[in-house]
């Protein structure tokens, strides 16, 4: 991740590895203060820190506001692959998908249905 992203700076709380740091998804872009989680087992958590998201935002987890990136069932993310070459990007690429539907109202990126809240 350091390699990739020196500006996300490395800490642990108990078994969970957390990343925290500023991500600007494109060049006109704003920057964004970052929290990624991750514990061995579970699917990474992204958390957008600040600005604050607007409140009806789509893609996103209600429970416990974090970014919906993928669809878990696609298999789109693994344990086996890199947090840095795959939930970063995705991030910077949902973060621009906001910024858009901000201005538009209309959600650009790519859907999945979804069971369960989100």
């Amino acid at each position: 991740m350091k390699q990739h992203f020196p500006q996300l700076q490395y800490c642990r709380k108990g078994s969970c590895q957390v990343w925290i740091g500023l991500l600007r998804p494109s060049p006109n872009s704003r920057d964004y203060l970052l929290s990624i989680e991750y514990t061995q087992g579970y699917p990474p958590k992204v958390h957008v820190l600040s600005p604050e998201l607007l409140s009806n935002v789509p893609h996103i987890y209600h429970t416990d506001k974090s970014l919906c990136l993928y669809h878990p069932g696609e298999g789109s993310w693994s344990s086996g692959k890199l947090i840095a070459r795959t939930i970063v990007p995705w991030t910077a690429e949902w973060l621009r998908f906001y910024e858009i539907w901000c201005l538009t109202g209309k959600w650009f990126g790519p859907e999945a249905p979804h069971s369960g809240e989100k």
